[in-house]
């Protein structure tokens, strides 16, 4: 990673020319030229060519370097009901359910987030099939319908998403480490105890995501030996590999994924 000498102890005045033979307030205003130039080119993009992936970018220029999230809201919700595009599909489902910049609502959330799955977001699909576990009091939960999204998920590669499988087919007990339903309602799915894929979602968030709390479950499922065979050898070996994970991340280093 190259230095730069402002970013040393001695703090270079606005003025002064640096390596590059440039001022800093040159370099500053050259930056700054850019970041606008790109924002011009997206619009144009957008509005003119009316072209999908410049909406999105736009989008996302609105939100992360204007943090105009309403600009954001409703660029991504237009390019999602206009062009299907799935990635605003996606933003524009987060946006609904998370209730910002519009009135919260899950189940407008649904189309967006599944238009996105469809298109391969895996996170598209873990959120969808958040909500559709969890009822509202005018919607009920639709298990087999969550389990199906959920599944698809961990198949496209999203850990949690095989973490929260093998919370879901492990069952109503206490013993074991649970995901997390809450916000999306309170009304929750159910499936049918299975130990064999608890195990196997565990295994894959654990040994291929890095979550230490699905080791944690796999420690105790190998210890218990409820629905497998009992194996006190890798119950052992998951549970220092939970507290192993569990001190790095106390640490500051974060899972091989993003959520």
């Amino acid at each position: 990673m190259p230095t730069f000498p402002w970013s040393k102890k001695r703090k270079a005045s606005d003025d002064e020319v640096v390596e590059s033979g440039m001022t800093v307030r040159q370099i500053l205003e050259e930056r700054e030229e850019y970041v606008k130039n790109i924002g011009i080119e997206y619009r144009f993009g957008c509005y003119e060519e009316k072209r999908a992936d410049s909406c999105q970018y736009l989008g996302e220029y609105f939100e992360a370097v204007q943090t105009d999230f309403k600009s954001a809201f409703d660029t991504f919700r237009q390019n999602c009901v206009q062009r299907k595009f799935p990635r605003s599909c996606f933003k524009y489902g987060q946006y609904l359910a998370a209730g910002r910049e519009c009135e919260a609502s899950f189940k407008k959330a649904i189309e967006p987030l599944r238009l996105s799955c469809d298109a391969g977001i895996a996170k598209g699909c873990r959120v969808l099939a958040l909500i559709l576990w969890n009822g509202e009091s005018d919607r009920p939960p639709d298990s087999a319908q969550a389990e199906q999204f959920m599944k698809r998920a961990a198949e496209l590669g999203d850990y949690e998403a095989s973490w929260t499988l093998s919370t879901w087919y492990l069952g109503d007990t206490i013993k074991y480490q649970r995901e997390k339903s809450a916000p999306y309602g309170h009304k929750m799915g159910e499936l049918s105890r299975d130990m064999q894929k608890a195990l196997m979602y565990g295994l894959k968030a654990c040994d291929e995501g890095d979550l230490f709390q699905s080791c944690v479950n796999v420690s105790l499922m190998y210890r218990n030996g409820e629905g497998i065979p009992k194996d006190e050898k890798k119950a052992k070996q998951y549970q220092e590999r939970a507290k192993e994970l569990n001190n790095m991340l106390k640490k500051g280093w974060n899972a091989g994924f993003t959520a």
